[in-house]
């Protein structure tokens, strides 16, 4: 125990309650325990022993000198510890009431400040909602982030009897699988109480419920066992919307009887209110029934197989996505018949299945929006440094005083983050109205976000931005006030100073990255208008006006036997309809067409093979051209009495004349010999002879549709077992008006026909181009709203800059400088300014442009138009937003301003 001399006694220290620091507290324990054991030798001697004796047995009954010190160490620790907690909390309470009080002196600084960051954490905030809702966040389900579905390499569904035997491979012998689930979007009707309704319907493996982890509301799901083999199902759980609807939550709905296609089923559950299969772009199922993966017979007449299947893998805890997809490729190209049609797998999340040109827009989002940020972060650094300088006697006098840099800074940020966090709070209100406004704007294709909302997860990083602008706008203001010190703030205002060198330059080059960054979000909107006006001009090869489309469905057991007849009787009530020119059976042009498996064709008998990996097959009768309006460009039409039947449990089966687009023939016959060729899809190679090209046709293109696969089509005459039957008819009128008599004349056809909502050709050409439009829309906004705020700041720096040159002007008036001297003074900041932010931000436009070329048409990443456009723009708001500082200094007396100095 080594001595310590304090540099204050005890009893003064004690005297004026100054902190003890650990140390001390210790030193004083060992003089405590000093001086007792002194006292007991002292004792211990005057009653005879000796020196020795004494100090060993005045230490013996002391006790264990090293545990109580260390017992004491750890107290005092504890002890210190809090008291440099309560240190700092009163001196960060001490912090925060100055700043308010700083706040009430100077509202305007703090106002301006809390807007410019509450529109820039805002619009952060409302930009990550989507993408957290449309690329982060997992499945809404328990395990949703272990959730996969497996595609082909062509992003094919599982269709074959050899996909199910890739799919139970992988139940027996993955180790990264934990279950296989499927599922199938279908129709039904059912009659509930009597009544006839066709409604959205589901048919699902008996684990399907257990691998979402969601179990019923009322009853139970279904047992392995009712998996029928046949298909003929006996049982079924009804939705929570249909159990209100149409049962009114009648708990006695277990165990009732509804009828599905003319068979009885027994209801054994409810399912949770909203569940719908994952990734479906369909309304939730009203009906579930269950079915294996593959029903007897196989043909395509299970899950998989169905109209819209759906494979869902459930991943181990700890795997991949990216391991789990080698290891199902592994074992499906192990399975023979996985090795003829040559599939590979790749299992791909919820997020992986958004269009690439979405995906991409919502990326372009987030950066606009963080250059939105920093130039709002930019803004209120250039006022809070301004602020700053205004105060440098202040800071000066406390450095006098003794506060140290350290507690400088501290203050400045304690003042810049109080600031963030009320713009934060402020922020979460404007997040909710552009969040509104976003769902509002939003494409077709991104349905997902109309229940997106501002979520734990959201509030969170509102508050990590808030803080982290907090620092980063504050940081410059912070360090440049502990700089200041007394001496250099009396010679400066000695030598009569307006303005420091370094607080001019930091806040030069922040407005001139302003300026930078608002002109690359610029040309990127300019970009995007320039692409949307291409867009609007583009070719389409066939004329929406006047087009509606609608599909029926004919696949119940009432229909199973008369399609052709009902599909007939439809025809015939639609041409009957006032206002219609024309009715015939096929898709929207550009809508959709039936991927087919690859196509080989040969220009002659003896020619060799060509293949396309992948195309488009539409179904349609001959009159499909006229109501489309799509020009035939080279033959003639196909005769719609050659027809055979598909292969036994097929529906789809092209006809012997088809037609070819103008993009196939020239991919297959670059020579041009075209009619009179063959084609044939490989996999029906044993069933289906070729069929003949008889004719080709007009492209057809669509806005939101630029992919190559879309581009080669070919056209065959609709089969006879067609179920779900698309209609396209030509109307007079706006397609929009006569959507619903079209409808309803369908359905006055049966009513048990199930008739899909119809789609007019106007409204799907505003649907094509709404991608583009949502996103140059969004883009636009931001960049008007970077471009104000870059104006704002630039105003606010020459006006600054004016209010500090006053005597320098007014020097130069006395001396005999004319107006117009004056008006290149105050403009040659601007234009300075503006040129070096036009110039850099031209270079990062250039360099960073290219990830627009997804979202781009008919124009260039690096349109020389659009760059120029944009760089006048810019120069020409920076010389406008010198007018008022410039009308101030002309109005400047030099006689007054030399007065005041």
């Amino acid at each position: 125990m080594a001595p310590f001399s304090p540099r204050l006694p005890k009893r003064v220290r004690r005297l004026f309650r100054l902190p003890a620091s650990r140390a001390r507290l210790l030193q004083d324990l060992d003089e405590e325990m000093r001086s007792h054991v002194a006292m007991r030798i002292d004792e211990l001697r005057a009653r005879g022993m000796s020196e020795a004796d004494a100090e060993a047995e005045a230490l013996r009954r002391f006790g264990d000198t090293a545990g109580f010190r260390a017992y004491a160490a750890r107290r005092a620790a504890r002890k210190s510890r809090w008291t440099r907690i309560t240190e700092l909390y009163d001196e960060w309470s001490q912090d925060m009431r100055f700043a308010c009080r700083q706040f009430r002196t100077s509202p305007g600084v703090a106002l301006v400040a809390m807007l410019t960051l509450a529109l820039g954490i805002g619009a952060n905030t409302a930009i990550f909602s989507v993408v957290d809702r449309l690329l982060l966040a997992p499945l809404p389900y328990p395990a949703g982030e272990r959730i996969v579905m497996p595609m082909q390499e062509s992003d094919l569904p599982f269709r074959t009897s050899a996909d199910v035997a890739i799919i139970k491979a992988w139940q027996a012998r993955t180790h990264s699988v934990e279950a296989v689930a499927g599922a199938s979007e279908d129709m039904f009707s059912v009659r509930p109480d009597g009544t006839v309704d066709t409604i959205p319907s589901a048919v699902v493996t008996a684990n399907f419920f257990p691998v979402l982890g969601m179990g019923p509301v009322l009853g139970r799901g279904f047992l392995t066992e009712e998996e029928r083999p046949d298909g003929q199902a006996t049982v079924a759980m009804i939705s929570y919307a249909l159990w209100q609807r149409t049962y009114d939550g009648r708990a006695d709905i277990v165990g009732r009887t509804v009828s599905l296609d003319g068979r009885p089923l027994t209801v054994v559950g409810v399912t949770p209110p909203g569940l719908s299969i994952p990734l479906a772009r369909t309304p939730p199922p009203d009906i579930w029934v269950p079915a294996p993966l593959e029903r007897s017979g196989g043909g395509g007449s299970g899950i998989v197989g169905a109209p819209a299947p759906a494979v869902f893998v459930v991943l181990r805890r700890g795997v991949s996505a990216e391991t789990a997809s080698r290891e199902l490729q592994t074992v499906a190209m192990s399975i023979p018949e996985a090795v003829r049609a040559r599939i590979r797998v790749r299992a791909m999340r919820a997020q992986d299945f958004l269009d690439p040109r979405e995906h991409r827009a919502l990326q372009v989002l987030f950066a606009a929006v963080g250059a939105l940020l920093l130039i709002a972060c930019g803004n209120v650094a250039n006022l809070l440094l301004a602020q700053a300088w205004t105060r440098q006697r202040e800071f000066a006098v406390r450095g006098a005083l003794g506060a140290g840099r350290a507690r400088i800074i501290r203050q400045v940020l304690s003042e810049s983050l109080s600031l963030a966090l009320v713009s934060g709070l402020l922020g979460i209100g404007v997040a909710w109205l552009a969040l509104r406004l976003i769902v509002a704007l939003r494409p077709p294709a991104l349905d997902h976000l109309a229940g997106v909302r501002l979520d734990p997860t959201v509030l969170l990083w509102t508050l990590g931005v808030s803080l982290t602008t907090g620092m980063l706008f504050g940081s410059v203001p912070a360090f440049f006030a502990s700089a200041q010190t007394a001496g250099d703030v009396l010679r400066r205002e000695t030598r009569g100073g307006s303005t420091g060198t370094t607080s001019r330059r930091i806040r030069s080059a922040l407005i001139v990255l302003e300026i930078a960054a608002s002109l690359v979000l610029l040309v990127g909107s300019g970009l995007l208008v320039r692409s949307f006006a291409a867009l609007q001009r583009m070719p389409l090869g066939f004329d929406p006006r006047g087009l509606v489309y609608t599909d029926v469905l004919l696949g119940g057991r009432e229909f199973r036997h008369r399609k052709l007849e009902f599909r007939d009787a439809i025809v015939e009530r639609l041409r009957a309809l006032p206002g219609v020119t024309g009715v015939a059976i096929g898709v929207m042009p550009g809508k959709g067409y039936i991927a087919m498996d690859g196509l080989e064709a040969e220009a002659n008998a003896s020619g060799p093979l060509t293949r396309v990996p992948l195309l488009g097959t539409v179904f349609i009768t001959p009159d499909y051209f006229r109501v489309a309006r799509i020009a035939l460009v080279e033959g003639r039409l196909p005769d719609s009495s050659a027809l055979r039947p598909g292969p036994e449990g097929r529906a789809l089966s092209m006809s012997p004349e088809v037609l070819v687009n103008r993009a196939l023939a020239s991919r297959l016959w670059p020579n041009g010999r075209v009619i009179g060729a063959r084609v044939r899809v490989p996999s029906d190679a044993q069933a289906d002879p070729w069929s003949i090209v008889v004719g080709v046709v007009d492209d057809t293109r669509m806005p939101d549709v630029r992919g190559d696969v879309a581009d080669m089509q070919v056209y065959s005459l609709v089969p006879s077992k067609l179920g779900d039957v698309p209609f396209l008819v030509r109307t007079a009128k706006s397609g929009d008006d006569a959507a619903p008599m079209i409808k309803h004349a369908i359905a006055s056809v049966h009513p048990a026909l199930y008739v899909r909502p119809t789609l007019s050709g106007d409204s799907y050409l505003r649907d094509g181009l709404a991608p583009t439009r949502f996103a140059m829309a969004l883009i636009t906004a931001f960049a008007v709203l970077a471009l104000v705020l870059a104006t704002v700041g630039l105003y606010g720096v020459i006006a600054y800059s004016v209010s500090q040159r006053t005597r320098e002007i007014g020097v130069r008036m006395a001396l005999g400088a004319d107006s117009g001297a004056v008006r290149r003074l105050v403009t040659a900041g601007a234009l300075r300014h503006s040129l070096t932010g036009v110039v850099i931000g031209t270079v990062v436009a250039a360099a960073t442009s290219h990830v627009l070329t997804g979202m781009l048409y008919g124009v260039s990443p690096v349109d020389p138009f659009t760059f120029s456009a944009i760089a006048l723009l810019v120069t020409a708001i920076a010389v406008l937003a010198s007018y008022v500082p410039m009308r101030r200094a002309l109005r400047i007396e030099p006689t007054e301003a030399l007065r005041a100095e």
